[in-house]
């Protein structure tokens, strides 16, 4: 049997061999190669949803089988599910039979998830958030990545050339769309559904 290539989508320079070396490592089965680009057919396309947002993903939805990597089973993955049709998602949490099923199925195009992973994308508590968090303004989100960088109200307003009233208003108006009681809370939130905000890739 001929190695599978596989393209990871990261903007984590590491990342792609970790990924290579955690295959390696579930999978004594099958045999892998790493592929530097797209010219070629490649067989799995991997992405590292810790630097790469759903909105990066349209280029390679529909042309390869995309699995999902991730540190740990969250709600948002749903937003990459929502929008593009991913063949499974590998965690580093999973058991070993859970990512060798994962791997077999989305190599030959089908779509796998284990059952924690069906839970949250059929849950209607989860999906409604996940409708809520995504209605939120690029404007609001500008304000929680300042927010998430320790900016005062103050700083925030000087920063966006905005009065602190309406940076107040902003963040009320974020926390009354997805239903949070406090800053703390509404950050958690907006943190579940999308990582990558804590990187600064709005």
């Amino acid at each position: 049997m001929k190695p599978l290539d596989i393209f990871v989508v990261s903007k984590n320079s590491i990342l792609p061999n970790y990924i290579y070396l955690f295959l390696k490592e579930f999978s004594i089965d099958l045999e892998f190669r790493l592929a530097i680009d797209l010219n070629k057919k490649v067989d799995l396309v991997i992405v590292d949803t810790g630097t790469v947002s759903p909105d990066e993903l349209s280029e390679y939805s529909g042309h390869y089988p995309i699995l999902l990597f991730t540190k740990n089973i969250s709600p948002f993955l749903i937003s990459y599910t929502n929008q593009y049709e991913i063949n499974g998602v590998l965690s580093l949490d999973m058991e070993q039979e859970g990512i060798v099923k994962t791997l077999d199925e989305s190599i030959k195009g089908e779509i796998y998830f284990n059952e924690e992973m069906i839970s949250i994308l059929f849950s209607p508590k989860m999906n409604e958030l996940s409708e809520k968090v995504s209605s939120i303004t690029t404007r609001e989100l500008d304000i929680v990545k300042l927010m998430l960088q320790d900016m005062t109200n103050e700083e925030i307003a000087n920063h966006l050339k905005l009065s602190v009233r309406t940076v107040n208003a902003h963040k009320g108006n974020i926390m009354r769309k997805i239903g949070a009681k406090t800053t703390s809370g509404m950050i958690k939130m907006i943190l579940d559904y999308s990582p990558y905000l804590s990187q600064n890739r709005i």
